[in-house]
């Protein structure tokens, strides 16, 4: 709690342990896993198998070069690989009564990627990443909440996971699915996803992955010319999550779903402004020349976006003021990125969003009211 006001952090993350997959994947499942060699920072390392894991493709992850400060920067929640018990103890020491945890990048999120070359071993995955993650929240069953991650090689698989980790796991979202090559939101066969979401009341949070695997510009030098990889980061993530976000307005996806929520996540909010605005002049506005006459949904996609959906914000980012602008205060949610190497520093945290030139209304609103709209009434609060 800062200032008498309770905090949820609507997006942390999980560093999972390296023996994830040998302890939690089924038996029946676990010869036909890559196995997990090494750790390049806080991402698996696996043996190439030919199959899910191209031979010379064993390595996952950033340069080693951006975890070497991670010790210094986490301490003994670093040298205790982020145990339950030690979030929570760096939760009471910054303030932060609940988080929404997700995965890193090529550990928990691998079994969406392998989902996409054999979906009955990334339904495996899914399965063993999922029960972990319900054993590391059952510390705190009341401040620790996760977010599924859906396999979607095959829908069926995926809705049966997606049944399994919200109704009887508790999870508190789902993460937008990493589609097949060919695939995309709007069709069809993933409508049992929209309408299970709609009808549960959990949101589906994007958080990059889908379009970035069609869009890194940079991919081919960035071994090379390291300068390259910040680039790329920094342009994929974001521009994916405006994509996916620009995917489902302009797909209909929220259109025909009405109750349908999205949580965009961990891109910054400055975007905002301008990504709404241009979306607005080509649904309705003087570049709406470009579609055909009833192939945009009726509404503008402002309008969408204010019905349907919520965006976290950095504590320490310059353009929170003007999002709250135009947006409004019920539209954004403070996250904190923990324990990700590139988050802002947990100590500067909650100094960087006391100086935010914001009302004490919208600070409330960020820190707690808005997070409890977003994810239902699974976070028990």
């Amino acid at each position: 709690m800062w200032n008498n006001m309770k905090v949820i952090d609507a997006d942390a993350h999980m560093h999972e342990p390296q023996y994830l997959w040998e302890r939690y994947v089924e038996p029946a499942f676990r010869e036909r896993v890559p196995k997990v060699i090494g750790m390049n920072g806080i991402n698996f390392i696996y043996e190439p198998d030919g199959r899910i894991i191209p031979h010379g493709q064993g390595k996952t992850g950033h340069s080693a070069a951006a975890y070497r400060w991670m010790e210094k920067k986490y301490g003994e929640a670093y040298r205790q690989w982020w145990s339950p018990e030690i979030r929570l103890k760096d939760m009471d020491k910054h303030g932060w009564d609940a988080q929404v945890i997700l995965p890193t990048g090529g550990n928990g999120s691998f079994a969406g990627d392998a989902a996409l070359k054999d979906p009955e071993v990334g339904g495996a995955l899914s399965r063993a990443y999922h029960n972990w993650c319900r054993e590391y929240c059952d510390a705190n069953p009341k401040r620790l909440f996760f977010t599924a991650i859906l396999p979607a090689g095959d829908v069926e698989i995926m809705m049966a996971e997606a049944h399994r980790t919200v109704e009887k796991l508790g999870a508190v979202s789902a993460r937008n699915p990493l589609l097949p090559e060919g695939k995309w939101l709007h069709h069809s066969e993933m409508d049992p996803l929209w309408q299970f979401a709609s009808e549960a009341d959990f949101p589906i949070t994007i958080h990059g992955e889908y379009l970035r695997r069609r869009f890194q510009p940079f991919a081919s030098i960035k071994g090379k010319e390291p300068a390259f990889a910040a680039l790329d980061h920094a342009v994929g993530f974001a521009f994916d999550n405006m994509a996916t976000l620009g995917h489902f307005i302009f797909g209909g996806v929220l259109e025909r779903f009405p109750k349908l929520r999205l949580g965009i996540l961990e891109s910054n909010v400055g975007w905002v402004p301008f990504w709404l605005g241009r979306l607005d002049e080509h649904a309705h506005g003087r570049q709406s020349a470009f579609s055909d006459e009833g192939s945009i949904p009726p509404l503008q996609p402002s309008e969408y976006f204010k019905r349907q959906c919520i965006m976290s914000a950095d504590a320490d980012e310059p353009g929170l003021k003007y999002a709250v602008d135009f947006l409004g205060e019920d539209h954004l949610v403070f996250n904190t990125d923990y324990p990700h190497p590139d988050a802002p520093d947990p100590e500067s945290v909650r100094p960087a969003f006391d100086a935010q030139p914001i009302s004490q209304s919208a600070k409330r609103k960020i820190l707690w009211d808005n997070a409890v709209r977003l994810y239902g009434r699974r976070m028990g609060v």
